[in-house]
């Protein structure tokens, strides 16, 4: 057999499903006769109200310091002292998908599994298969989290 990228790939990594974008707002704007401007896309973590101003302000404010890597320091000893814990226990990342992907890469593999309830982002699914542990999914109660139901889901693997 030739050896590939994807025959040396792992299968459960192979098996992960492409991430599939919503559509681009000029993308729907042309298929419905619409201005872009008419458009509001209430999905991918985008706002129809643009940049706050504060975010704005300070993205030009640290676009200076762009060439160096940032140090944590101070943002780690303020969240801690605001929430009374130790900086060692404040782990911070380039959004909630790294952290994610972090902790399933420390505490799953093969043989495990994770909970994680129906209408979940997606990334608890893709991080989980993604170190070949099994995700159990839990059915919603009302389109929110079932806690009772995600608590007796666990198991010896969980």
């Amino acid at each position: 057999m030739k050896k590939t990228l994807k025959t040396q790939a792992q299968s459960y990594v192979c098996d992960l499903v492409a991430y599939r974008p919503g559509t681009p707002i000029v993308v729907v704007a042309r298929q419905h006769g619409l201005q872009p401007g008419a458009v509001i896309k209430l999905a991918s973590n985008e706002n129809p109200c643009g940049m706050s101003p504060k975010a704005a302000a300070a993205i030009r404010q640290s676009l200076s310091g762009g060439h160096r890597y940032p140090d944590q320091y101070e943002l780690i000893h303020a969240i801690a002292a605001h929430h009374a814990v130790q900086p060692g226990q404040i782990v911070l990342g380039n959004g909630s998908n790294d952290v994610l992907d972090l902790a399933a890469r420390t505490f799953l593999d093969t043989g495990s599994s994770a909970v994680s309830s129906q209408y979940a982002f997606a990334i608890y699914q893709i991080a989980t298969q993604s170190v070949g542990a099994a995700n159990i999914i839990v059915p919603a109660a009302d389109y929110g989290h079932d806690l009772a139901a995600m608590r007796n889901a666990v198991t010896h693997t969980t």
